[in-house]
């Protein structure tokens, strides 16, 4: 588009960033669930059902579906000893309020390195000494 003078020169960019729209939400309808969602939910025939579609039995025949949804209900119930009785409020307590600050003053840093500015600022050709 760099030859072009006219409109068209910044629509038809923004008009092909459009194209890829209809294929991605054919692929997000037909994508399968995941397992670990499912068993989150206690849907465990569907789970494994989700587990076999996303693996291939030519690649690992040693693999076992019921194996590895019991691996992730059993994650899933560690998970939920781990967090029960837990806050936001947690995050400002003892040795994770040391660990908070570290993430935000890291989160921080990089807006007052001029990063914010750094990756939006305009951008300006000159040809001939004729600003663009």
């Amino acid at each position: 588009m760099f030859g072009r003078t006219d409109q068209w020169a910044y629509r038809i960019p923004y008009a092909l960033q459009w194209m890829w729209f209809p294929p991605l939400m054919i692929c997000v309808f037909l994508a399968p669930e995941s397992p670990w969602w499912l068993v989150r939910k206690g849907r465990y025939e569907e789970a494994k059902k989700s587990l076999l579609r996303l693996t291939s039995a030519g690649r690992d025949p040693t693999f076992d579906a019921d194996e590895t949804i019991d691996m992730i209900k059993h994650t899933h119930e560690l998970e939920l000893d781990m967090t029960s009785g837990s806050s936001y409020w947690d995050c400002f307590k003892g040795t994770n309020r040391r660990r908070t600050e570290i993430v935000c003053m890291l989160f921080v840093s990089q807006n007052f390195a001029g990063n914010t500015f750094s990756n939006y600022s305009t951008y300006c050709e000159c040809v001939d000494g004729v600003q663009n």
